[in-house]
């Protein structure tokens, strides 16, 4: 377990962290979430330690081992992926030969001593850690946790320098899982993983005894894990119990309550403001006014509730209608040396179609995309593009898309036809890239600046087709919702590879399985997918394996808020009995507006005496004379709290009042 105490951090004038507190305790999982650039993957290098905090407390208790893994890490190994996950387990295999000369000693020294003691508490410890870490069966331990995380088994032999980045990250997730650290801190663990790796690492961190702090935006995978969420907003840290679906409600129930106070606090000012500027340069109301002004003064603003920060903002250009075929592969096949990864696959994507490719890591979703996109020619087969069908590609790592020595504003404009490079800047401050940030190098970018920038490129094309392959990866939850529903309202056709079963979910119309190099089609989502798998392991494989729908079978999805803010914002006309009862309320809203400002007057007369009044009683009260005299000190004192509470119901109505007269006045137009 953790404990974290008023922790605070700071860039310059930028406040990353503002007295952070919270607690993490054994065995439980927490989460922490937020926009990007928010801090938190700063926070979780101040609990590993990596960076020290400005102020504030982290106890940690003595002895606790702390497994940290970064978002971004390289091994510089030349070993096998073999010999790189062994090393894990060098220092048991320390305290196994220290073990056995402990053996040794404990042969010769009195079993009563405390030279005995010693030497057995030290040869308990040693042994509890073997235990744990399970060093006798290493190997098998070693090859689970790596077939878990995807790797075959010819791949434990290669070195780990032949292995791409994404890949380099599950050895170091791998070596970090087989050294089973009390506490884990993960930082966007589950980025380089594919689905069924990703459900691997959740069933493994749900029988990890320890506690684990991570950092995710794989919504699915904190809704399965965690127990508590930790959201960073503008460096302040709230905390919510339960997972992710759970923590939404509950911020959104503090924001409505933040946005509630505000507001009565707001109208609170408002009306006592108005009093001030009603009567300011009224000699006769100068001390009611004074005393407004006072009340002004004392009151503690409360600040005003912000828009979610760091969310990226676009919508897709529209699509140009396709032939209804927009895409026909014909036996697709690829080998890569001795290994054939597909095999005679056949596809045909109909306009309007999202579809996602799943299947097992090394399956050839990737390849396949690639393929389809025209960047591996390569291959056995054939494929065409319909009629009017032009293609934009998102590739899974972005050294194919972006030049390391372009800045942002130039590799934007690299592709960028003339009529949308005058809107550069617009473009790439929708994507967070604002003032200076569009000088920024590529080289310097984090993923999801790249990601983003990647994104933005793609808007400047007319492409009726989107081939994206693994779009969401490093972009924080809220930039997933935007392309999520730039994606469903997208009128062209998606072809895309992901590993967030949300997401997934929320876009694809038809999924498509590949598997031992041949592909399978299932109508609808994926969790629709899943349901079809289940039952076709229950012997109906006929519903699971139904062809595509056409394209004019795609299933509309209804944005409910749009449909709502659309009828409200229809005119209607207005019928004969409509505009009779409209002019009655008019007539009878101008008649009460009347009466309301009279009212008003009256209600200001009375205030005025009823201050002068209590001013009267304060004065009679200071005069040392009635103080002396206790009768009269409490005759006065009774009579001021009679006429202050007088005065408060008559504030009171006042500003009631005046609310209804403003009302009154928008209805009337007067």
């Amino acid at each position: 377990m953790f404990d974290v105490q008023d922790v605070s951090l700071s860039y310059g004038e930028r406040v990353i962290l503002q007295n952070a507190s919270f607690k993490v305790e054994d065995g439980e999982r927490a989460a922490i979430i937020g926009p990007n650039g928010t801090g938190k993957s700063t926070l979780l290098k101040i609990i590993a330690g990596t960076i020290r905090q400005e102020s504030g407390q982290i106890s940690i208790p003595k002895n606790t081992q702390i497994g940290y893994l970064p978002q971004d890490i390289e091994l510089n190994s030349s070993r096998t992926v073999l010999e790189e996950c062994r090393t894990v387990f060098e220092v048991l295999l320390r305290y196994e030969q220290e073990m056995r000369e402990l053996e040794g000693k404990m042969a010769e020294v009195d079993p009563e001593s405390a030279e005995f003691d010693t030497i057995a508490d030290r040869y308990e410890f040693l042994l509890h850690e073997t235990q744990r870490r399970d060093l006798y069966s290493m190997d098998s331990t070693i090859g689970r946790v790596l077939d878990g995380l995807g790797f075959k088994v010819e791949d434990q032999e290669r070195p780990c320098d032949e292995f791409s980045g994404g890949w380099q990250m599950r050895i170091a997730l791998a070596k970090l899982l087989l050294q089973n650290p009390e506490t884990l801190l993960l930082d966007e663990p589950t980025n380089h993983l594919d689905i069924e790796s990703i459900e691997w690492l959740a069933s493994w961190i749900k029988t990890h005894e320890g506690s684990v702090l991570m950092v995710s935006h794989e919504r699915a995978f904190m809704d399965t894990l965690v127990t508590k969420v930790l959201e960073i907003d503008r460096a302040n840290l709230f905390v919510y119990r339960g997972n992710y679906s759970e923590s939404l409600i509950k911020r959104a129930e503090r924001r409505e309550h933040h946005r509630r106070t505000f507001e009565n606090q707001q109208r609170e000012i408002q009306h006592v403001q108005k009093f001030v500027d009603r009567f300011r340069y009224q000699a006769s109301k100068a001390a009611l006014v004074q005393s407004r002004i006072k009340q002004l003064e004392k009151i503690e603003r409360i600040e005003a509730p912000l828009d979610d920060q760091g969310t990226i903002h676009f919508k897709f250009p529209p699509a140009s209608r396709s032939a209804k075929e927009v895409l026909i592969a014909t036996g697709i096949g690829k080998v890569y040396g001795d290994k054939r990864v597909l095999r005679g696959i056949d596809l045909t994507v109909f306009r309007g179609e999202k579809i996602a490719l799943v299947g097992v890591n090394g399956a050839g979703k990737t390849t396949l995309m690639r393929i389809l996109a025209g960047r591996d020619g390569n291959h056995e087969g054939s494929f065409s593009y319909g009629a009017s069908v032009e293609h934009a590609y998102f590739a899974q790592y972005d050294k194919e898309d972006l030049h390391p020595n372009n800045t942002v504003l130039g590799e934007f404009l690299s592709t960028a036809p003339l009529s949308v490079s005058e809107k550069a800047r617009g473009i790439l401050g929708a994507f967070l890239f604002s003032g200076d940030d569009v000088q920024k190098s590529i080289s310097v970018l984090s993923g999801g600046e790249r990601t983003r920038l990647r994104l933005a490129k793609m808007l400047c094309g007319n492409a009726n087709l989107l081939m994206l392959d693994e779009p969401t990866n490093h972009l924080d939850i809220g930039s997933r919702l935007t392309l999520e529903e730039a994606l469903r309202q997208y009128e062209g056709s998606v072809l895309l590879v992901s590993h967030d079963r949300y997401f997934l979910d929320n876009v694809v119309t038809r999924v498509v399985e590949i598997s031992d190099g041949s592909v399978a089609s299932y109508p609808g989502n994926y969790s629709e997918y899943l349901s079809l798998k289940e039952l076709q392991g229950a012997g109906d494989p006929g519903t699971a394996t139904a062809g595509p729908r056409p394209a004019g079978e795609t299933p509309h999805r209804i944005d409910a808020d749009a449909l709502a803010d659309q009828i409200r914002s229809t005119p209607r006309r207005e019928t004969p009995e409509q505009r009779r009862a409209r002019q009655e309320r008019e007539k009878k809203a101008k008649n009460r507006l009347r009466k309301a400002e009279s009212e008003m007057k009256e209600l200001e007369d009375a205030l005025f005496e009823l201050e002068e009044l209590v001013g009267t009683l304060e004065n009679e009260l200071a005069d040392p004379a009635v103080a002396a005299d206790y009768e009269k000190s409490q005759t006065l004192t009774e009579k001021l709290t009679k006429v202050t509470g007088k005065k408060g119901e008559v504030e009171t109505k006042w500003l009631e009042l005046e609310e209804e007269i403003t009302a009154l006045r928008e209805e009337t137009g007067g």
